[in-house]
């Protein structure tokens, strides 16, 4: 019984080794943005389309948080909070809602926030109106402990 269970983990194991072989003779399909600057003109507080991770089958809503003093030396990165679908999470911190004309209800992941490269960024969607921009900042400043 015993040989039985560990010939049949060799076999397992034999098996876990064949994938990582194979997966690491597959051609990585990987984008170098590391030092990449762009030429776009991007502005805090705007909405743009994202290639996220390196997948251009991937694309993903942004909102810039990001500084216009670093946005115009043309950083090659950029702070932003991604935007999902509305969802039910009710924390008014967190979560921001908000509606774009051209593609519906979003809710800001305000305790989100991650950098993509300037590369990454596709096409501009929108800009936030004022007043989701006070409240995007307000929960910003509650959420990273500064003073408001």
């Amino acid at each position: 019984m015993d040989n039985y269970i560990k010939s049949e983990m060799d076999e397992n194991d034999d098996e876990y080794d064949n994938d990582q072989v194979n997966s690491q003779n597959e051609e990585p399909v990987e984008k170098n943005y590391s030092s990449c600057r762009t030429n776009k003109d991007i502005k805090q507080y705007e909405i743009w389309k994202v290639e996220w991770r390196n997948n251009p089958k991937n694309i993903k809503l942004v909102v810039i948080v990001q500084t216009n003093y670093l946005n115009n030396h043309k950083h090659a990165s950029y702070l932003v909070c991604p935007l999902v679908p509305q969802d039910v999470f009710q924390y008014w911190i967190l979560r921001l809602r908000i509606y774009l004309r051209c593609a519906g209800s979003f809710e800001i992941l305000v305790d989100q926030i991650t950098t993509v490269s300037g590369q990454a960024l596709i096409e501009r969607v929108e800009v936030l109106p004022d007043d989701i921009r006070i409240k995007l900042r307000r929960n910003l400043c509650v959420v990273l402990g500064f003073s408001i």
